[in-house]
């Protein structure tokens, strides 16, 4: 095994562990206090970044097992969650890699029209769907505080996942 792919093993390993790490922060330990009678959306925006660092198809895979660590503790979502931030990861490592830079504005943009669109679409498809009275008020009171608590956590989850970045770099042996 190559240096560099000792190198790109430790990294992986270590966003999961972070991705491992904000499942438990975000569905079990409470560390984050209530805000509203909401808590933070954690994995969301641990997955758009190392997405965001680490391009499509990591993103990509990283997305999935986040969405799936979240599926485990999730009733009514049937797989929504992985295969929400399986598609959202991978879009953003696309939208990365051909329009925009990589920084923290950036990263807080996309990360609060990803957070925002997901709460959005599970009210609709969950909440509304089934036909649930107020699922506008439902939204309002619950889900869109919670994407704000979500997002105003964002810078935090972008200097981890950078300085992850920076410790293990990828050497690119050219051919």
């Amino acid at each position: 095994m190559t240096s560099v792919n000792k190198t790109k093993l430790k990294k992986y390993a270590v966003y999961i562990l972070i991705l491992l790490a904000a499942h438990l922060f975000q569905n079990s330990l409470r560390i984050f206090p209530a805000v509203f009678g909401v808590r933070p959306a954690l994995l969301i925006s641990a997955a758009v970044c190392i997405a965001m660092y680490e391009g499509e198809i990591v993103g990509a895979a990283l997305g999935l097992f986040a969405g799936a660590l979240w599926d485990t503790v999730t009733v009514a979502a049937d797989g929504y969650n992985a295969l929400f931030l399986m598609a959202a990861c991978a879009f953003c490592g696309v939208f990365l890699r051909v329009f925009l830079r990589n920084n923290v504005l950036t990263y807080l943009w996309i990360n609060t029209l990803v957070t925002c669109f997901y709460f959005a679409t599970y009210v609709i498809f969950f909440i509304t769907s089934r036909g649930i009275p107020g699922s506008v008020l439902i939204f309002f009171r619950y889900y869109l505080p919670m994407a704000v608590y979500s997002v105003i956590l964002t810078p935090f989850w972008y200097l981890i996942i950078r300085r992850v970045n920076r410790k293990f770099p990828i050497a690119y042996i050219e051919y």
